[in-house]
């Protein structure tokens, strides 16, 4: 479909309000779209529904919405080269000393208590003077090819997009596959990229921790050994894992709510973190680290498929105001200064898109 007849139809759909999707996958550049024929409001609590998911960081303070197959017109298109540029100011109302003084926090709470790490989030806005939301989707996706790319419009969350490098579950049939991606540092042209204990640290919590939740639900497990990828302007430890899922009634929704979240954006142990993040953390992160992504459920498992995504990288659009969001693995080796710095590095991701 050309750009023009896309555009058109996008716009009608805000206009409208009816809810749709754009995504590209992982080093694809095709761009993927699901419109919805109507204006209602979708919830998947059960996962048990064809369509798209839109899942929160906190699956029982925000609904899950869905985007189903059943009332969706599917459409493709291929991108083209494009030059957009956007007019903005920058106004970030994050106060770094209020983030760095909540690392200190955590890292205190950490030498007192059972949590061994907690991902901690923080904001930043741009405003705009003008800006095409469309166009900034298609930057973002010719910016990051590697990552999987999204634009997801809904009249009960707005519009987000963004770059996530991080895949949560890929199930094709009986075949599951997941990733535990943690550990950053700033891209620079040397091929040999060393990494300090902190950051192995950070590796080895989260790929433990998926090891011994999959495990209830998978015949066996594989793990690879981690490897350094790049993102973006950033780098990242990176393991696999894989095995077969065992044939259990309704083992998706369980799988989900298991897996989800992970240390990667909560910390571990879960309940513990969880709950640092809910009394300490300024913000609200919403559909930030949340997840999102393709679901087809089928009464056949040999049919079923889900390709879901770690919600990171990504903002939120309101009117002219970009929100940004980023977050950072705290343990009792962390440095709050380095850790700012690690939030700044990830907001750029998308900043540099403007």
């Amino acid at each position: 479909m050309p750009k023009s007849s896309i555009s058109e139809r996008i716009k009608l759909q805000m206009t409208s309000q009816k809810p749709f999707v754009m995504y590209s996958n992982f080093n694809k550049n095709t761009i993927k779209a699901l419109l919805q024929t109507n204006a209602k409001s979708y919830q998947s609590s059960g996962f048990n529904k064809a369509g798209f998911v839109f899942a929160p960081f906190n699956l029982k303070k925000h609904p899950t919405y869905l985007i189903p197959e059943s009332v969706s017109e599917a459409l493709e298109l291929n991108l083209k080269s494009k030059s957009t540029s956007f007019l903005y100011s920058q106004n970030s109302k994050c106060n770094p000393n209020v983030h760095k003084n909540l690392i200190k926090k955590a890292i205190q709470f950490i030498h007192k208590t059972t949590m061994e790490k907690v991902v901690l989030a923080r904001t930043a806005e741009i405003e705009f003077l003008n800006i095409n939301a469309l166009d900034l989707f298609y930057s973002i996706v010719k910016a990051y090819p590697e990552a999987y790319t999204y634009f997801w419009f809904h009249p009960k969350t707005g519009i987000w997009m963004g770059a996530s490098p991080e895949s949560l579950l890929k199930i094709e049939g009986q075949k599951l596959h997941s990733t535990a991606l943690a550990g950053t540092q700033k891209y620079n042209d040397s091929k040999l990229v060393e990494w300090d204990g902190k950051n192995f640290e950070e590796q080895a919590i989260v790929t433990n921790f998926l090891k011994k939740t999959l495990k209830k639900h998978l015949e066996f497990i594989c793990t690879s050994d981690p490897k350094t990828i790049r993102a973006g302007k950033l780098f990242h430890l990176q393991t696999l894992l894989s095995g077969t899922l065992k044939p259990t009634p309704n083992g998706f929704k369980a799988l989900l709510n298991d897996v989800h979240p992970t240390p990667a954006v909560c910390g571990t142990p879960k309940k513990v973190a969880m709950a640092f993040i809910n009394e300490y953390e300024p913000i609200n992160r919403s559909y930030y680290s949340g997840f999102l992504g393709k679901i087809i459920h089928h009464s056949n498992p040999k049919l079923q498929y889900a390709n879901l995504v770690v919600n990171l990288r990504c903002m939120q659009l309101d009117r002219n105001t970009a929100k940004l969001y980023a977050g950072g693995g705290i343990t009792e080796k962390s440095i709050p200064e380095s850790e700012w710095e690690e939030t700044e590095a990830k907001i750029q991701t998308l900043k540099s898109v403007f």
